[in-house]
């Protein structure tokens, strides 16, 4: 970890000598190895500012900018790399990722990056009216991304709680060494901060700053994950019932995925993270990996099969071919990416409320379960019959429509993993092999390749990091 709050040290000391300016006096000023968080957010203008920083740090292509959302889907069974790619997740696709890779060193790192600017946020003692609104939004930064860490980098919290986590770092310390904290001790970090989150957070403007209900949102996600149904569910219903947001209605549905401008009317997007014609990652955006771009991911054949035919989340799969001429559905979730404003990086959206509310009311109520999933059903297939399934189909329903609802957002791994499902692929034509034979094709649970290991840089400069099992 120290070699991550040495680079942010650095990038500190940069911009305070940007802003600062060279005079004949420099040596008189701060030593150029830190700046001190007091001295560089002291002013609320200034906290705005880093927190406008956070937001952007969000971006980054090893966070949701295109690592996170990828890797939910690839390494599982919604998504495969076709033959004439570019060269990127082919570890991540046929289960052959090691400890120096870089897609898990970068996730890493920049989710430290981004957790120690919110940390000096939270602990930089300054007033004012905005404050408060400023500090929870960076509460709720931190709690998302320990979120995010966890589940990657450790077992699930309904498998061990008591395995090995994260290490939890709440404050700047350039000489801190820090072991991994516990699952569970990393999920109450998560928790408390989601709290401190819907209790300052600012009511709903617009899309691409967390408010009071976003925060609940991601809380109850949160919770679910833990096996707490009891606390998910209180927390979605919450949502549901006492937020403006709204559900996209099948006729609008097509129109709210081409636009990419960030929302103010409350419809469906809780929080998502904004990209521009300024604020973009250019050629690595997400979308381009999809479609308009680098076209190396492509839907399943297995994913695809399950939208029936008057299901508008199909509309967005094309009937097409790979960049290599083999038969493909084409994902046109993210159309954007050649376009001068980027499509933003959905976090959490009303629909995924309604699929937690569900999932958390069984094993008890299995009709408030059917309730919340029939309610986002009527959106997506109008035409279909609401589901009547109970028991461990019931289960099973709500899940599927969970992967179908958020695919190519970057749930579905770590939601297989909490439930302990094996991921069970088929060959797709055109896909590079998943191992020698396609023999990582199947990947049951457990399966140690399904968390990911330590980076090797990690292990190298921080002597008390544990490496995961299996790397």
């Amino acid at each position: 970890m120290k070699h991550i709050i040495k680079k942010f040290s650095i990038s500190a000391c940069t911009v305070a000598l940007l802003l600062t300016g060279c005079s004949k006096d420099f040596i008189n000023k701060t030593p150029n190895d830190s700046v001190p968080a007091g001295q560089a957010l002291n002013t609320q203008s200034g906290l705005t500012d880093a927190l406008n920083g956070a937001y952007s740090g969000l971006r980054a292509v090893s966070l949701y900018g295109r690592d996170f959302p990828v890797i939910g889907d690839l390494q599982a069974d919604n998504t495969y790399v076709e033959t004439k790619n570019a060269g990127r997740y082919l570890p991540q696709y046929n289960y052959s990722v090691v400890s120096s890779d870089v897609v898990v060193g970068e996730m890493w790192n920049q989710a430290y990056i981004d957790i120690l600017r919110v940390n000096n946020i939270i602990d930089a003692n300054v007033t004012g009216p905005n404050v408060a609104a400023i500090k929870a939004q960076a509460y709720a930064i931190r709690g998302l991304l320990y979120f995010k860490l966890v589940n990657i980098y450790a077992k699930p919290y309904t498998v061990d709680s008591a395995s090995l986590g994260v290490p939890i770092i709440l404050h700047f310390n350039p000489n801190l060494f820090p072991a991994r904290n516990k699952v569970s001790e990393v999920y109450s970090q998560i928790v408390s901060d989601l709290k401190m989150a819907v209790a300052g957070a600012p009511a709903y403007s617009r899309s691409v700053r967390i408010s009071k209900y976003a925060a609940e949102g991601l809380l109850a996600r949160a919770y679910l994950y833990m096996g707490d149904n009891t606390d998910a569910k209180n927390a979605a219903v919450d949502v549901i019932k006492n937020s403006s947001f709204t559900l996209v209605t099948p006729n609008n549905y097509a129109a709210f995925w081409q636009n990419p401008a960030a929302r103010t009317d409350a419809v469906e997007t809780m929080f998502e993270v904004d990209c521009d014609a300024i604020n973009n990652n250019g050629f690595d955006d997400l979308g381009g990996m999809y479609y308009k771009g680098y076209n190396d991911l492509y839907c399943s054949g297995q994913l695809y099969n399950l939208y029936s035919l008057t299901d508008v989340r199909r509309s967005l799969l094309i009937s097409g071919t790979t960049k290599s001429g083999s038969p493909a559905y084409i994902v046109t979730k993210f159309p954007n990416a050649q376009s001068n404003d980027r499509d933003n990086l959905k976090v959490i959206r009303l629909s995924e409320v309604y699929l937690i509310a569900a999932e958390a009311s069984l094993p008890n109520n299995e009709l408030d379960a059917l309730k919340y999933l029939n309610a986002l059903l009527a959106q997506r297939d109008p035409l279909a019959a609401p589901y009547v399934l109970t028991g461990p189909l019931l289960l099973q329903a709500i899940v599927t429509e969970r992967r179908k609802e958020l695919a190519f957002e970057g749930d579905r791994l770590y939601d297989m993993n909490r439930l302990q499902l094996p991921i069970a692929r088929v060959a797709n034509p055109g896909a590079i092999p998943a191992g020698p034979g396609n023999i990582n094709l199947n990947i049951p649970y457990p399966d140690n390749r399904r968390v990911a290991p330590i980076s090797q840089q990690e292990m190298t400069a921080n002597p008390n990091i544990v490496q995961n099992p299996g790397y």
